[in-house]
């Protein structure tokens, strides 16, 4: 799990869309609840840095949060809202971690040893299919991201969600036969094939053609 980032939460009285308007000056509007919360609890972050988090891998980062009463709390960032067209931040949904419980994340895959990678000096290149993968996990195990190193790599081969290496006790739930990456023959050399083919097969049916027309027309003469 990545390292806690520490952020205070203040305390929020006024709710409704209107005024959370007027609140964005002072703060972003948020919320705060979990399993040992019967009611959320509406706050307000620094603007400042939950825009930094909000540009971060936010989805498995582990924080430490001071409530409006001063408790601390260990959390997660379960949700931000952004406007469509400005992408200022406009609510986030804060959810607590409590320890033995587990909790599904989406974790993002990062690949490594792309410069070593057999399959792309071949010609080939790396698609990468799933770039997260969503697990059940331990607060205390939530990993960062999950690293596939493509550095044996060959053309064609094909890195499946089985293949990942996840904290121990933690539950994918993701197909396990789900292609994460692959090496693949780009695309414009498959139809670059496929065309010198249908050539291939166009001349033939031409050189057909001509020993047709050939044999027919020494039949007529021989008649």
């Amino acid at each position: 799990m990545a390292n806690l980032v520490s952020i205070v939460l203040k305390a929020r009285e006024e709710r409704g869309k209107e005024k959370c308007k007027k609140l964005r000056s002072e703060g972003i509007p948020c919320v705060f609840y979990g399993p040992e919360y019967v009611q959320s609890i509406p706050c307000t972050a620094n603007t400042v840095e939950m825009t930094k988090l909000a540009n971060s891998r936010w989805e498995t980062q582990a924080l430490d949060a001071t409530l409006p009463n001063g408790k601390k709390e260990m959390c997660l960032i379960r949700e931000i809202q952004k406007d469509p067209i400005s992408r200022q931040i406009l609510h986030v949904d804060f959810l607590q971690l409590v320890k033995g419980h587990k909790i599904s994340v989406n974790v993002p895959v990062h690949i490594v040893g792309r410069d070593k990678c057999p399959g792309v000096k071949a010609g080939g290149v790396i698609e990468h299919i799933l770039r997260e993968i969503e697990m059940e996990v331990l607060p205390s195990s939530i990993p960062e991201m999950v690293t596939v190193d493509v550095s044996d790599f060959e053309l064609g081969h094909q890195f499946h969600v089985k293949d990942l290496a996840v904290p121990e006790g933690a539950e994918i739930l993701v197909d396990a036969d789900e292609i994460v990456i692959t090496v693949a023959i780009p695309r414009s050399v498959v139809e670059e094939e496929a065309e010198a083919v249908v050539a291939e097969g166009a001349e033939e049916v031409k050189e057909v053609e001509v020993v047709a027309k050939g044999k027919a027309k020494n039949e007529e003469e021989e008649q």
